[in-house]
């Protein structure tokens, strides 16, 4: 699974206003750790937060997730990719993804394994 499917099933809750979105497994076969950033209409639904932050911080999660709904932009990242953007100084997100796809495969496969875990929740419970 990639990005691209996680927006697939963000759109079963509601329009999207705006999004971008990169990671998962590539045509190539090589994981990436996802960087998802997007935008519901006024009024968010709340239910996609909730089901969200729930799959996010499970218990059952190999690794650490940033879930921010604080702004106008919702976001949903390894913790890991940020902290390497910062580490690093990097510019972006995007490099951060670069020099982990670069460096850890193993982090990157756990990130794609959780991400494909998070996506089973959003099919959970929009019924398919």
């Amino acid at each position: 699974m990639n990005s691209g499917d996680f927006i697939t099933r963000l759109k079963r809750y509601g329009d999207l206003e705006w999004y971008r979105h990169a990671g998962g497994v590539g045509d190539d076969g090589t994981p990436a750790p996802p960087l998802i950033v997007w935008r519901f209409p006024e009024p968010q639904p709340a239910r996609v937060a909730e089901l969200l932050h729930e799959a996010a911080f499970a218990d059952n999660r190999e690794i650490d997730w940033l879930f921010d709904t604080t702004r106008r932009n919702w976001v949903l990242v390894p913790s890991r990719v940020m902290a390497e953007k910062e580490l690093h100084g990097l510019a972006t997100e995007a490099q951060a993804v670069d020099l982990l796809v670069k460096t850890d495969r193993e982090f990157c496969q756990r990130s794609v394994r959780d991400f494909e875990r998070i996506i089973a929740v959003l099919d959970q419970y929009s019924g398919n």
